[in-house]
């Protein structure tokens, strides 16, 4: 997988209480087969892979993957606490990934497909997607 593959997508940020309710407008889920995919093939290059929602960047992102730990554990983890939480799936906002290179240089992605599944259960064994 190459990033000329994924869409650019900006990020934003809605204030807590602020959003109201949104209609239901689409049920997307982060493409986890594609992530994994991407940082299986770009490792060389990458230092961080973020993910979370681009409407609600602030409340909602967390590290996935980093070149020193790898695979962070699960969102919500009962075993270890390690400031990984993040929303994976949204009827409202877009999945989005934020890739840091080595340069530190930081672009942000959309990467979704259809499905409405908020757990993480499909990470599978600290983050392999299957």
């Amino acid at each position: 997988m190459d990033f000329v593959e994924l869409t650019p997508i900006a990020l934003e940020h809605t204030p807590l209480g602020t959003r109201g309710q949104n209609p239901h407008r689409h049920d997307w889920q982060l493409d986890w087969q594609k992530i994994s995919s991407l940082i299986d093939d770009n490792q060389d290059v990458m230092m961080q892979v973020e993910a979370g929602l681009a409407e609600d960047w602030l409340n909602t992102h967390g590290t996935i993957w980093d070149n020193v730990q790898g695979y962070h554990r699960y969102p919500n983890d009962n075993r270890d606490f390690d400031d990984t939480a993040f929303w994976a799936a949204s009827t409202w906002a877009t999945p989005a990934i934020v890739v840091t290179f080595h340069n530190e240089i930081s672009r942000a992605f959309s990467c979704y497909r259809i499905g409405r599944d908020p757990d993480f259960h499909y990470l599978g064994p600290l983050g392999r997607a299957h």
